[in-house]
Order: C-alpha cells, then sequence, then structure tokens
C-alpha cells in the first residue's frame, strides 16, 4: 500500500507565510481556511497533497485574478522558490547550488523536493552541459506551470541566464521538463543588455 502523499509545514510556509502574506486579501485568507490552512494559527506538521494543489487553486484564483491558469501557476512556483531560499534549509541549498552551478544543483533536485513532501520523485536525462531532461513523477500542482516556474527560478538563482523551462508530457500528475540556460554573461555583456533588449523570456503574472 502506498503511503498517503503529503506536503510538510516548510512547504506551504515558504509559499503562504513568506511569498504571498502581504498579498492575501481577507476573503483569501477566509477561503483558505475553509480549505484547512488557518494562517492565523501554527501550520499543521503535514497536508495532504490534494490540500496543497486546493490552497494553489485558491491562491491563484485570488492573487492572480484574470491572469490565465498557466501564467498564474508559473508566477506562484517562482515566488515559492524565492521564499523557500529564505528558509533555513533553503539557505543551505542556494549557498550549494551557487558555488556548484545550475547543473550540478539540478541533479542534486531531488534532495530539495523530497526536503518539502514525502512522495517526489526525479528522473535526469543530461543533453549538454547548459541543457537537460527532467522527470518529475508529480508536479504538486494542476498546472505543470507551477514547477516550471519553481525550476526556472532556481536555475536563475543558482547564475543559470536566460532560462527556459518547458513541460511536455504531463498527464495530470507527472510530466518531463526541458531546462536550458545560458552561462552567466561576464560584466561587459551584462551592460550591453541594459537597454531591455535582452531581457528575459519567462512568462508573467
Amino acid at each position: 500500500m502506498n503511503p498517503e502523499k503529503l506536503v510538510f509545514a516548510q512547504t506551504v510556509d515558504a509559499l503562504f507565510v513568506r511569498a504571498l502574506e502581504n498579498r492575501l486579501t481577507p476573503a483569501c485568507v477566509e477561503h483558505l481556511k475553509r480549505a484547512g490552512l488557518d494562517l492565523d494559527a501554527k501550520l499543521e506538521r503535514t497536508y495532504t497533497l490534494e490540500q496543497w494543489r486546493e490552497f494553489l487553486r485558491i491562491a491563484a484564483g485570488h492573487v492572480y485574478g484574470g491572469v490565465p491558469a498557466e501564467a498564474a501557476y508559473y508566477s506562484l512556483g517562482e515566488r515559492f522558490m524565492d521564499a523557500y531560499f529564505g528558509t533555513f534549509f533553503g539557505r543551505a541549498l542556494l549557498g550549494v547550488g551557487r558555488l556548484a552551478g545550475p547543473r550540478r544543483m539540478l541533479l542534486r533536485a531531488d534532495l530539495g523536493f523530497r526536503a518539502g513532501n514525502n512522495f517526489s520523485e526525479v528522473k535526469i536525462v543530461e543533453r549538454s552541459a547548459t541543457s537537460l531532461e527532467l522527470w518529475m513523477n508529480d508536479v504538486l500542482a494542476d498546472q505543470p506551470t507551477f514547477a516550471a516556474g519553481l525550476l526556472s527560478r532556481a536555475v536563475a538563482l543558482c547564475g543559470g541566464w536566460r532560462v527556459v523551462a518547458l513541460p511536455e508530457g504531463f498527464d495530470g500528475t507527472s510530466a518531463t521538463y526541458h531546462l536550458r540556460w545560458s552561462e552567466a554573461p561576464s560584466e561587459g555583456a551584462l551592460s550591453a543588455t541594459e537597454d531591455g533588449s535582452a531581457g528575459d523570456a519567462r512568462p508573467q503574472a
């Protein structure tokens, strides 16, 4: 019998306490409470995956109302990654990731995911020094763009430049992500982009 899929409190804390705290309206907070997430009380140690997915649906609807779901979930993934790297465990991962670079960080992605839940599995096929395919057994959300956003942001924070994370083969649970990036440009090259002609092409929400 497979164990119940559980999401740990630190994952919920990163997104709903750290990343979105100032963007949650009273109506959203109440909606989350009815769904099982009481932000006025101490967080539970774990939440079921279905609860977590419902929390994401609520956040996408309230925080990004009117925005296409794919873009809303991508932005939630980015915000989650920013906040997760601000946690105690996340800061340690980010420090290692910045030293090792995006490729090595991604090769250890399973450790980061399993620190946040009890079910994530990751398989990686390297294509080049700056590209790979990453399969996830569960994308953690209704939209595969949530994981695309967090993966893209993680690569960028670890030194990747002009990151692209494209999901394919999403079956409602698993998906494969095609990730590619460039090495960080030299200071001179970076200055040449300040006019905005070579900006980041990631989806915005």
